[in-house]
């Protein structure tokens, strides 16, 4: 019988364990195929205070040593990489450089993407939600691309067939989501205090009061409690980038932290959601012999 495929598209490193990590270890561990591809090499980010990058590397090759550690606590089956450059945030001078990732033309990101679709055949995919998650440009243009190689990839195409990548269509198409009632409840209590919500992050340059209002439906959450060890080993494997989490997290109680990350949540967006809530990513996907 066919066996179970898990794709995962990611903007940087860091991304699949910060975010779903729980998630690609879950069904690592159950014996799916699990695959990541990561769009950029992390050159364009910040790093820790704390952290002292190693004389002669550059912050690319670090990250890619941190990714290829957590990659292996999180025990999925294989990683890629494009060959990309990491944007900034909106209005950023990385924007402007040739090999940043939202500078290439999304023909050029799909047929990509539909090659590594047709190569791993995937019954289940997972990329960045359509805001971003906390709207950066990459992750954005993650979900765009994904989104429409997913669509296109099981169409027939003559003149992308003749090295042997027959088309195929993935099954279910998932998007990553976070529930916005805590986060308002964390911007109410940031105003009550004296903070600024609308300026957090190391760069100070995400807004969470833009980000609780964008909607962004839970159609599906995975249980991953059980996985919370390897999450936090990949996460930290991430040391140039790894804080501890967003501070406003960590301020809050230990009971909600951790009933917080014994799920992961997901936006379903193929097949249309029915309306129940999913607690597999795989349910209804029909395996060949």
């Amino acid at each position: 019988m066919e066996k179970r495929t898990f794709l995962g598209l990611f903007a940087h490193p860091d991304d699949e364990s910060f975010g779903p990590g729980g998630t690609l270890a879950r069904y690592a561990a159950e014996g799916a195929d699990v695959h990541v591809i990561i769009a950029t090499d992390g050159d364009a980010g910040s790093v820790e205070e704390s952290h002292t990058r190693p004389d002669g590397q550059t912050l690319a090759q670090v990250r890619g040593e941190e990714l290829a550690n957590a990659v292996a606590a999180l025990g999925v089956t294989s990683i890629w990489n494009l060959p990309y450059r990491d944007s900034g945030m909106r209005g950023s001078v990385d924007n402007e450089h040739e090999r940043a990732l939202i500078q290439q033309p999304m023909e050029t990101l799909t047929a990509e993407l539909v090659d590594y679709i047709r190569r791993l055949r995937p019954q289940v995919i997972l990329t960045h939600d359509p805001f971003g998650g906390y709207g950066h440009p990459d992750h954005i243009r993650c979900c765009e691309a994904m989104t429409a190689a997913f669509h296109v990839a099981g169409q027939p195409d003559p003149d992308r067939t003749s090295d042997g990548l027959a088309p195929y269509a993935p099954q279910k198409l998932y998007y990553t989501a976070f529930d916005k009632r805590l986060l308002k409840l964390v911007v109410k209590v940031m105003q009550w205090t004296g903070k600024d919500p609308s300026k957090i992050g190391r760069n100070k340059d995400i807004d969470l009061i833009e980000i609780s209002g964008w909607q962004t439906p839970v159609h599906a959450k995975v249980n991953v409690a059980a996985y919370a060890r390897q999450k936090d080993e990949a996460s930290r494997a991430h040391v140039s980038q790894y804080g501890g989490g967003p501070a406003f997290l960590r301020r809050l109680p230990g009971f909600v932290r951790k009933r917080l990350a014994s799920h992961d949540s997901f936006t379903r967006a193929f097949p249309a959601p029915t309306g129940e809530m999913e607690s597999d990513l795989f349910a209804g996907v029909m395996l060949g012999d």
